[in-house]
């Protein structure tokens, strides 16, 4: 079943009794990701986001799943307040911090290593590739354009999707490999599970 036919025969059911437990159990064994599975939680019932995401992640359907990408996940977060903590530091300090953190994404998604130091696409070509195999429409900009003092810098990244459910990741930087590695950064925080 596809998003849109599930999440109408979730509101019918919903509607004619089934639980919020059920509901969880409906959608698992529908075959939706985890994500589309929060987002549908959060759409029927009318949980805040926060409140479907702790509900349905949380449920014993999911337990096989939160436990295998749970060391993942920790990382990721803690990755993400690091990154934070560089937002106020020099461009180059925070272009590297989201470098090394693509680095270990690698061997946790079975992928050959990339030193901490790559440069260019070719290195993050295997997870660009899975996002895509998910679905994904990655765009990458060169813009000759945007040379003024103060601009966002010459390089784009998007990301874009069924996967995404209508979001759109984008960086804006003045390095190729930051505005890569904040869009991967920010794919694998949100969706995938390994």
């Amino acid at each position: 079943m596809n998003y849109a036919t599930t999440v109408a025969a979730l509101r019918e059911r919903a509607r004619a009794g089934l639980s919020l437990d059920e509901s969880i159990v409906f959608l698992h064994d529908a075959g939706l990701p985890i994500v589309h599975s929060i987002k549908a939680i959060h759409e029927v019932f009318g949980l805040p986001l926060g409140e479907a995401k702790h509900v349905t992640a949380g449920h014993p359907v999911w337990a096989p799943m939160a436990k295998a990408t749970q060391r993942l996940h920790d990382d990721l977060e803690m990755y993400a307040d690091f990154i934070q903590q560089t937002e106020g530091n020099k461009r180059d300090a925070r272009a590297q911090a989201y470098r090394r953190v693509i680095t270990t994404l690698f061997p946790k998604l079975g992928l050959e290593p990339i030193p901490e130091d790559w440069s260019g696409v070719d290195p993050v070509l295997p997870l660009l590739e899975r996002m895509r195999q998910e679905g994904a429409v990655v765009l990458v900009k060169w813009d000759g354009e945007r040379t003024a003092p103060g601009d966002s810098g010459p390089y784009s990244v998007l990301v874009s999707g069924a996967r995404l459910a209508g979001e759109l990741l984008r960086a804006d930087t003045h390095s190729l490999e930051e505005a890569l590695a904040r869009v991967i950064f920010e794919y694998a925080l949100r969706y995938w599970e390994v």
